[in-house]
């Protein structure tokens, strides 16, 4: 009976030492759970970069190549043959319309307007001696027609002499460069052969074929820029002649321009890159390119509101590098994420490192800023 009551002493108290251990271990884990609450730690802020849209001009561009070409190329053919006597001007030569370029033999021409001139003059003193004569009634109409007829002819034949020695001095019909000399000295040239090549360089044009939807507001007058190779700086350009009409087969419109002003290494030949205005809008809202996200063919950004971002879908105009029109979805006055837009998340903390707000006066000058716009 004795040791009955002693191993159920036991018993209560190895059920009681469990409880107040487990007990206890509920204590813990309660605290420990107090502690983790009470050491939560905030949302990180992303660091941003804001700035502001712009107002200004939005374009479009047309971007095309061309080749320079000379407003006047003349190609010089001999008109009568002989002997080159004497080269007067040189390739490279700048040369007056009229200036003598070449001298051919010219010695049988002369003697034909020398004996052209001796035939005239007879036949003048003929037709003067029987015009008196007429009028004194003593010689028939029929002498004094001929003795006309023959004046007349004497006349005819002068001006073809002296047309044929014209022949032999070749002169630049236009004024230019002289381009190309096919002749050399003492060499026998033929009727027709070609001797040398003038163009007017001045100005110089470039002749472009624009789709005929995208010639927009194209017009004579209106400024180029043109990129040559062998010059860091663009040319300016001016549109100079739209046709007006499409080419059927092409579905284009000739426009051409011209440069008035350019470097002396500017030739015609060289490759040039045209970049022409078809279209713009003023007082657009204008973007940096980077702050607008592209996704799946639409288009997104990032706006501060009470230090979070708010994503926006927006609509996107003319694209030209560095700046992009918005059409819809944001105001003017909306600060936008710039950089810092790709890890964010909509209604993520910001930390603003650096908003790019303009001052009065730049306000005043962004209604005037670098065009955006977009090629082709």
């Amino acid at each position: 009976m004795k040791s009955q009551l002693t191993k159920t002493n036991k018993n209560k108290a190895y059920l009681l030492a469990l409880s107040l251990v487990l007990t206890a271990c509920g204590d813990s884990a309660n605290g420990d759970k107090s502690a983790r609450g009470k050491g939560k730690k905030p949302e990180k802020a992303t660091p941003v970069e804001l700035t502001v849209p712009q107002i200004g001009t939005a374009a479009s561009y047309f971007v095309t190549t061309a080749t320079l070409e000379p407003s006047s190329d003349a190609k010089i053919n001999a008109r009568t043959s002989g002997v080159a006597r004497q080269i007067l001007r040189e390739e490279g030569d700048d040369v007056q319309e009229g200036e003598l370029l070449l001298l051919l033999e010219d010695d049988d021409q002369r003697l034909r307007l020398k004996q052209a001139e001796q035939n005239l003059a007879s036949a003048e003193r003929e037709f003067r001696r029987l015009s008196k004569m007429k009028k004194a009634g003593v010689v028939s109409p029929t002498e004094w027609e001929a003795a006309n007829n023959a004046f007349l002819s004497a006349e005819v034949e002068l001006e073809l002499a002296q047309l044929a020695l014209s022949y032999t001095r070749i002169v630049a019909p236009i004024t230019g460069r002289v381009v190309w000399r096919e002749v050399d000295l003492g060499a026998h040239v033929t009727s027709g052969e070609l001797l040398f090549r003038v163009m007017a360089i001045n100005p110089l044009l470039v002749r472009v074929q624009v789709p005929a939807n995208r010639i927009g507001q194209v017009a004579k007058g209106q400024p180029v820029e043109l990129r040559v190779d062998s010059v860091e700086k663009p040319l300016d350009g001016t549109v100079g002649l739209v046709s007006p009409i499409v080419d059927p087969t092409t579905g284009t419109i000739k426009v051409t321009l011209t440069i008035d002003d350019y470097p002396p290494q500017v030739r015609p030949g060289d490759f040039t890159e045209i970049r022409m205005i078809t279209d713009k809008r003023e007082q657009a809202l204008l973007l940096p390119s980077v702050a607008i996200i592209e996704e799946r063919g639409q288009h997104y950004l990032f706006v501060e509101q009470a230090s979070k971002a708010v994503r926006k879908k927006i609509e996107i105009g003319y694209v030209l590098g560095e700046q992009t029109e918005v059409i819809s979805g944001i105001e003017a006055g909306e600060k936008v994420v710039s950089k810092g837009q790709r890890n964010l998340n909509d209604g993520n903390l910001l930390q603003i490192i650096d908003a790019q707000e303009p001052s009065p006066q730049q306000a005043k000058q962004s209604k005037t800023p670098a065009t955006a716009g977009s090629d082709t």
